[in-house]
Formats: structure tokens, sequence, C-alpha cells
């Protein structure tokens, strides 16, 4: 249920450029507040008739309350012609703020919009602050907080898959999740508050530890709830992909080819790259983030050390390793030794975490004899098992690619399989997920909040104190979807938007 908040009626009109500012074929002017129809109408004139005012009451009684579109003739106060516009009118509620909204197209001259701007101001309306509209929106009741931040990332996400859990969140998945939970904490309050205010002969006899099952389910649930803000950065910012490795093993010209573009200078001599270059990449419709890196190797070359030390910190923080191996000009029967010494020095070297993924790629298939290219795959298997024991060696992943610059098809294909072990089903329709580090911050208390909880039944405290503390848990998760009384916590929030929304 949306909260009403009834906070608007005191609120003044508002005005914003919703659109770009430079010179286009359309400047979009937004304006929000009370009785907006009536003071515009005496400078909107029709077309047909520039001495006539159009009838805005009309129109909207014919339209039965819902929006319409006008093309009208502006004028000033003193008459003078602004610009012919298209003007929409949207009567509340049923409106984006809740209050009336007029939105007015101009010709995308920056000198057009500032003649309209002045008349703005001149009958009462000023300039919108960021994110006014939405929090407007907000205090009617229109949306939740959970669903204006949703917005916010809607408008500001670099990703494909970012703009889906937005999107997610706009249309009130989190917000349905989160009230499930605290439905869940509601029971176990009125227990608790139904002990606390009869006798035991009225309400039968004081059990807490009957609530435990459902303290347990309703921190599995907050548990997976807070393990999607790390798992959703990785779709909103992309899965990072580090191509690692000795110097000359083909990553950078692997980086041009999966990119499809020369980004990368490549030569034939060793250490060409020094430094670290990122690029966005889509596969597939999945956000990847792909890295170029200096060879790693032991070196005195001032410059390419600071590389090689970089490329092992780019190691650290990458989702996926694509290890690379370049086998040109390896004998047959040595081919085992030096992927097991290459994966062994790289271990052993970079500061990994459980969480990574690790993809051996063979580079430069097209030198590579057919021998080699039939057998590779047994051979590697022979290899992995050594390295499971190894710290990280879990990393690795159980395939292994051959490649060639002039076809990436399946590096892609194996690049998009680790994409989706990361994230999940995390971008589908009715998966709930965090998008903001407030809403993180507000699952954690309630997390900590029935783990304290937990703590009091067993010691079978005083029922008040635990009920103390599940309220406050109820209170926090009630906090993501915007019950905030405190103006500058919103304030805050809002202050992110952009002008206009």
């Amino acid at each position: 249920m949306k909260r009403k908040y009834g906070l608007s009626s005191n609120f003044d009109s508002i005005f914003a450029l919703a659109s770009t500012s430079q010179r286009s074929a359309i400047h979009l002017h937004r304006v929000s507040g009370r009785n907006l129809f009536e003071i515009i109408s005496k400078y909107v004139y029709k077309p047909s008739n520039q001495n006539e005012n159009l009838n805005i009451d009309l129109l909207l009684q014919k339209s039965n309350g819902k929006a319409i579109s006008h093309y009208v003739y502006l004028k000033d106060q003193n008459l003078n012609l602004i610009d012919d516009v298209m003007i929409t009118f949207f009567p509340a509620p049923k409106s984006y703020t809740g209050e009336d909204i007029i939105e007015i197209g101009v010709h995308g001259n920056p000198l057009i919009s500032a003649k309209l701007q002045s008349l703005l101001r001149s009958i009462g309306m000023r300039d919108a602050e960021p994110g006014e509209f939405t929090q407007r929106a907000v205090l009617n009741g229109k949306m939740d907080l959970a669903q204006a931040e949703g917005i916010n990332q809607l408008i500001h996400t670099e990703t494909l898959g970012g703009i889906q859990l937005a999107r997610n969140t706009v249309e009130g998945v989190l917000s349905k999740e989160t009230e499930l939970i605290r439905d869940q904490l509601i029971s176990m309050l009125s227990y608790l508050e139904a002990h606390i205010d009869f006798a035991p002969d009225e309400v039968g006899d004081y059990n807490p530890s009957s609530l435990l099952p459902q303290m347990e389910e309703a921190k599995s649930k907050l548990e997976a709830l807070l393990n999607t803000y790390s798992t959703g950065l990785k779709v909103r910012e992309g899965v990072k992909v580090a191509l690692l490795g000795k110097p000359n093993a083909g990553k950078s010209s692997l980086y041009n080819a999966l990119l499809r573009y020369e980004r990368a200078i490549v030569t034939n001599i060793p250490g060409t790259t020094r430094d670290v270059l990122e690029d966005r990449l889509v596969i597939q419709n999945k956000d990847f983030v792909l890295i170029d890196t200096a060879g790693i190797r032991n070196t005195t070359d001032t410059v390419e050390k600071i590389g090689v030390e970089r490329s092992l910190k780019t190691a650290s923080i990458a989702d996926i390793i694509c290890f690379i191996i370049n086998l040109e000009n390896i004998e047959y029967e040595k081919i085992s030794d030096v992927i097991k010494f290459e994966i062994k020095a790289f271990l052993s070297e970079a500061k990994l975490s459980k969480d990574q993924k690790i993809l051996i790629v063979i580079s430069k298939k097209d030198l590579l004899n057919e021998k080699i290219i039939k057998n590779i795959e047994n051979i590697f298997k022979s290899c992995i098992s050594e390295f499971r024991t190894e710290p990280f060696g879990f990393c690795l992943d159980s395939n292994i690619v051959v490649t060639s610059t002039e076809n990436t098809d399946l590096l892609s294909k194996h690049l998009v399989i680790l994409h989706e072990e990361l994230t999940g089903m995390l971008t589908k329709n009715e998966n709930p997920a965090l998008i903001s580090m407030r809403q993180k911050n507000k699952v954690e208390i309630a997390i900590k909040c029935i783990d304290d909880a937990v703590n009091l039944i067993k010691q079978r405290d005083f029922p008040e104190k635990i009920s103390s503390i599940i309220n406050h848990a109820r209170q926090s998760l009630q906090e993501i979807v915007g019950e905030i009384h405190l103006d500058n916590v919103l304030e805050k929030i809002f202050s992110t938007f952009c002008i206009g929304k």
C-alpha cells in the first residue's frame, strides 16, 4: 500500500528543464504544483485565433481527468509571443508527482527557453531542486522511497543489466520483498506484545522459543537480500574481466579482438603494455569491463615494474581472470610442464579471493599445430587436479579455451557462462535486489537486531526487551521504502537526482 504523506499541499509550484539545455529539436519543461491549469491558461492561446485563450477546463472535462496534449501559442504578460509549443496537461492525482503537471515543449533554442522560464518565474513559480519532482511523488504516495531510488538508478546506470535491476525496483519488486519480511516481524511482535499486555490465562504460556523458526526464516531472507548488493554491483557496473599473463602472451591482441577495434598498442616486443587499459564490452546483453594489463614477470625496469604491480592489483579486484598462456614454439612434450609452471607462478603472486573465477586461455591458436589443439583439453585436465590443493586453485574453471584474434566466439561464450554464474538470476523480473548503500545498511541493521533478539530469547529475557529489538528491525526495513521523518535524510537522497526528475 502506498503511504500518503500529505505534505505537498504546502508546496509552491516548481519548474525545470527536463531535457538537454543545448540547442536541439525540442526543449521540454516540466511544471508541477497546485491550480496550475488556471494559472497558465492566461498565457495559452489558440493557433487558429491568437487573441483567444485556450479553454483548458473544458478540455479537461471532456477528457475525464486524463492527460491531454495541444498545439498552442504561448505568450508573456505583454502578449508577446514566446513560441508555438506542444503543451501537455496531467491533472492531479493521476500524474507523476500527484499534483497538476504541465509539460511544455518549445523549439530547442536556449533563448526561447530563457523567455519561457522568465515567464514562469514572473507568475510565482520557482526553479526546482535536484530530484524535487520525484521527492513530491514520494511525499504524495505515488511511489515509495525504494522505487524513487530505482528511478535514479534507471537514469544514471551505464549497463543493460543495471537498467533491468532499476526497472525491477521501480516496479516494486524490492518493496514487496521487504514488506513480506516486515510482516513476519510484525507477527512476532504481536505475540510478544500480547504476553506483555495480557495474563497467561488469557493468551497462554509465554514461550519465546516458538519464535525462533520464524526468526531464522526472516534472517535467511534478509541475508539473501543482502547478498544481492554485491552481486548487483557486478550487474550495474559490469563484470570485471582482467586479461593477465606473461609478456607477449597475446593479451593486448585478444583485448582488441574482443572490443573489435584497435584500443591497445600491439607489437612483438615483450613488455609493450605498461599500464592498465579498461573498456566496456557487451556480449549477448551481458555487461563486462574488459581490462588489459602489463605482462607479469620479474624485471629491473622501473616503469615495467610499476606496470607489473598494477597488473597484480588488477588481478585482486577482477571478477573473472583470463589467464593467457602462449604455447607458440613450445614442444608438445613440455606443454604440461609449461601450463603448470605458469599457473603456479601466477597463483603464488596474485592475491585472489574465493569468489573470483580463473579461466585459462591458450592464445594464438592459428600458430599451434593440430596435435596440440586436439589434445590440449586432456592435457589441461591432467594439470588442473594438481592445483585443487593450491591456495585459490578452486577458482580455476575446469574448462580451457583455445582461441585466436580471428575468432573469439568460444572465449565470448565462456565469459557469458561465467557472468551468469557470478550474477545468477538477479536481473529476472521477480528477483529483488538492493541498489543503494542506504538500503544495504538498513538490511544489515535488521539482521543484527534479529541476532540480538535470538540471543535474548535463548537467555529467556523479558519480552519487552525482545519486542523492542524486533521493532527496531521492523523500523529499519520500513525505512527502505520510506518511513523516514527526517527532512535532511530525504534531502540527501534526492540531491543525487537530476534537475527535472
